[in-house]
């Protein structure tokens, strides 16, 4: 037995002590930490283990120190099971925070794509324009070989901006 027990004796000293420690139970229970309730539900548990002798009027002190052990138990587990709920709805808002932004991003990068590719077709229509220009320029007989290039060139370009217009 701890020092806490040894002196105790009869049943007017054990419901003495167990009121003293219902009244440090109830201390423990108005807190915000979750230490003293367990210090206090362990020397509930002390209070049983030691109690004696084990007659009627005994156990029924012993259920009482039994169901207040429990109850500063079950409010600490409560009290975990609120912030853990607590924690989990964060962490959901987080997600849908994380999925908005990362979908803002995707809009984002499509949109950086669309224009690049709108850059691109237009650049490419330019250049068959020109490529155009260079050709109603040219002599039939001397620039043949040039007139073929450049025909291949511009059909090349037309339908490479023809394939970015559709994939973008």
């Amino acid at each position: 037995m701890s020092d806490e027990w040894e002196d105790i004796e009869g049943h007017e000293q054990w419901q003495a002590k167990l009121e003293e420690l219902l009244g440090e139970a109830e201390s423990a229970a108005r807190e915000d930490g979750d230490a003293n309730r367990l210090a206090v539900s362990r020397r509930l548990t002390d209070f049983i283990m030691n109690s004696w002798p084990n007659d009627k009027a005994i156990k029924a002190m012993d259920e009482i120190a039994k169901r207040t052990a429990q109850d500063l138990l079950l409010q600490t587990i409560h009290e975990r099971v609120r912030e853990i709920a607590g924690r989990t709805a964060e962490l959901r808002q987080l997600g849908k925070e994380f999925q908005d932004l990362a979908d803002a991003a995707s809009t984002s990068a499509s949109a950086i794509r669309l224009e690049k590719a709108h850059r691109v077709a237009k650049t490419l229509t330019d250049s068959v324009h020109l490529l155009k220009d260079l050709r109603a320029s040219l002599d039939s007989g001397s620039d043949a070989s040039l007139i073929r290039n450049v025909d291949k060139a511009m059909d090349t370009i037309q339908k490479l901006r023809a394939m970015v217009e559709r994939e973008s």
